[in-house]
Formats: structure tokens, sequence, C-alpha cells
């Protein structure tokens, strides 16, 4: 699909969604992308390094979601989940491209792109943040041991259904890929993630919840990313992410 139908589609399912709700500024709603990659795909590389700087960016949270479907290939990937590709097959039906493929980019939920194509990836985030689309302002914060989310109350979102995701997330890990398409690679993964899960649903109230900040997942962790989007792979309203004290078992 070409990127200016990209565009029109995107403004189509975002208006129709949530038409008439408030705007949330880009300062406080940031970008969710979600790639979908894989240790065994040769062409996934560039999208792995295009993720490295999307981490860094102001506005974005980028998360990375290794899928295993390449695993028959002679390597298993270290970080893959088969929730991760059960999760990637889900959002296919309401993209753009229809299709589950890697490197795949998801924006906003609403987005796709192959994660290796940076300046329509980037039209894509852009689009989204400059734009006038309605969203949530999520805020994550630490008290001790926990995280404590909230979200203000939006009028317009009353009916809304929407699920409070929390990811689990190792900011940066090297792996020698030792065998399958990638073999004698070395190659840098950002903002893995390590443990997706529901925390509640939010219907448009004053919502504020809390989570454990380490809690033992049987991963190593660093970060915390929330996010919260409509059913369970549909548009997403907002997004918040913060470094936390290293927890979980040791370097994977």
């Amino acid at each position: 699909m070409r990127y200016a139908a990209r565009m029109r589609l995107f403004a189509l399912l975002a208006g129709a969604l949530i038409f008439g709700a408030p705007a949330v500024s880009a300062a406080d709603r940031p970008v969710l992308v979600e790639l979908f990659t894989s240790q065994g795909c040769s062409s996934c590389p560039p999208a792995d390094g295009f993720m490295n700087d999307l981490t860094k960016m102001d506005g974005v949270v980028a998360l990375t979601l290794p899928v295993d479907i390449w695993d028959y290939l002679g390597w298993k990937d270290t970080f893959a989940k088969r929730a991760f590709s059960l999760r990637q097959q889900a959002y296919a039906p309401g993209l753009p491209s229809r299709s589950v493929f890697t490197p795949q980019m998801v924006i906003g939920g609403i987005a796709d792109v192959v994660g290796s194509r940076r300046d329509e990836a980037m039209g894509l985030i852009h689009a989204q943040a400059n734009g006038d689309v309605p969203g949530a302002a999520v805020t994550l914060t630490l008290s001790g041991d926990n995280a404590i989310i909230e979200i203000p109350e939006t009028a317009a979102f009353k009916d809304a259904s929407a699920t409070v995701w929390v990811a689990r997330v190792l900011s940066q890990r090297e792996v020698n890929i030792g065998d399958g398409e990638n073999r004698g690679k070395v190659i840098v993964y950002s903002n893995i993630v390590r443990d997706l899960s529901p925390a509640g649903m939010w219907h448009g109230e004053a919502l504020r919840l809390e989570v454990p900040a380490r809690q033992n997942t049987g991963e190593t962790y660093d970060r915390l990313a929330v996010f919260v989007q409509t059913g369970e792979t549909g548009p997403v309203l907002g997004a918040a992410l913060i470094d936390i004290p290293t927890a979980g078992p040791g370097t994977p």
C-alpha cells in the first residue's frame, strides 16, 4: 500500500473510533512503536538498528517484540515468545497490509510498515505525533517498590473499553547469532519486551493502578512501559516508559 493511502487510512480509523474527543499534545502522548522481529530473519538487522535510534527519540515509546516464527531455520531466537507471534497475528486484520511479516513495525496500533523503511516509518510516526489525534495522557512513576499508573478522566472515552498493558523491558542486549540466516552476526537489540501483561481496563474514568516495579517473571528487565489500547490490538491511546533498577534472575 502506498504511503498516501496509509495516511488516509490512518486518519479514517482514528476519526471513526473517537470522533469528537479532545486531542492530547504530543508531549503528553508519545507514539507507541512495536517492532516484530527475529534473530533468524536475514532482513531484520536494519530494522533492529533503526529501533536502537527510535528508543532514544523524544516522543516515542519503541518496543521490540521478538517472534518465534523463524526458529525452525536453525537458530532459536533467544528472546522470542509465542505470545508475541500471536499478538502480531491478531493485529493483521486491522492493519493496512492485512498481513504478517518480519520485520514488521506497527505504529499506534493502526499503521504498519516494513521495519527497515526509515523514511516511511518516520512519516507515520510524525503524522501521529503532530496530527490532531485524540488520546489519553498516561503517567508512570515509581513509588517505593511499586509503579504508579495514572490516567485522567476523559469524558469522550466513557464508553471505551481499553486495555492497560504493562511491558517489562530490557533496554539493550548484544547477541552473537550462532546459526541460521544471520549466522556469524552480532546484533544489538533495544527495548526488548520480556513480559507483556494486562494490568486493568480503562473506560474513560480517572484511573490509578499500582503494579510491582520489580517482579519475578523469570526474565531480566530494567524498564517498564505502559500503554493504553482499545481492545487488545486496536488504536493506542497513550503510552509511557520509565527506567527501574535491574530486576530478574540475571543476564539472559
